[in-house]
């Protein structure tokens, strides 16, 4: 896709400032836990991803924990 071709309009037809806000303030609580210094998000939610997958295996594997029960416990919260 080409500058000239992409759709701003569709982009802010479609925007949600709720959803979108909570992914701000979500990447913040991401820059304090890994305690980011660089001042850039760069990579940081795709870090995340791999530590918590990382994590799931773990609980998975090696505490015996059911996978369906992982979204479960994040249900309950």
């Amino acid at each position: 896709m080409t500058f000239a071709q992409f759709d701003y309009q569709k982009i802010l037809d479609n925007w949600d400032t709720a959803d979108e806000q909570s992914k701000a303030e979500f990447l913040d609580k991401l820059y304090e836990f890994y305690c980011v210094s660089t001042g850039l998000y760069t990579g940081l939610y795709q870090r995340f991803q791999k530590d918590l997958t990382e994590f799931a295996r773990h609980l998975v594997v090696n505490r015996g924990m059911d996978v369906a029960d992982l979204f479960r416990a994040g249900l309950e919260l």
